[in-house]
């Protein structure tokens, strides 16, 4: 189990028990509330430090793969269900026009979506 969740988990049930000292346990009332104010605040510190660390940018941006499909020539049958081809009229990788019923883009050879 992931470790945040653990933490967020023992942070609800904290919160519950000093709300039953609250209310149970008038006599306890301050210690519960400052309890429970210390506990949030360890909670918060714990939350933050295990938050999910970023990736550091590479110095040589051109050495990253592209999160955009390549200019490579189309060798991906279409997904399933959809054999029709383009009805948008254009291509939504590059914005070219594209003939009705097209399975590929003549500008930049990405397979287009059947919608």
């Amino acid at each position: 189990m992931n470790r945040r969740v653990v933490v967020s988990i023992a942070n609800l049930c904290v919160i519950a028990v000093a709300f039953v000292i609250l209310i149970e346990y008038p006599q306890y009332a301050d210690y519960a509330f400052y309890f429970l104010i210390l506990w949030m605040v360890v909670g918060f510190v714990l939350l933050y430090s295990m938050r999910p660390s970023v990736p550091t940018p590479s110095a040589n941006p051109s050495a990253e793969p592209s999160p955009f499909p390549s200019n490579a020539p189309v060798s991906a049958p279409l997904p399933s269900g959809s054999s029709s081809g383009s009805t948008i009229g254009f291509c939504i990788y590059c914005a070219a026009p594209v003939s009705p019923g097209a399975r590929a883009c003549p500008a930049c050879g990405h397979a287009l979506p059947g919608w």
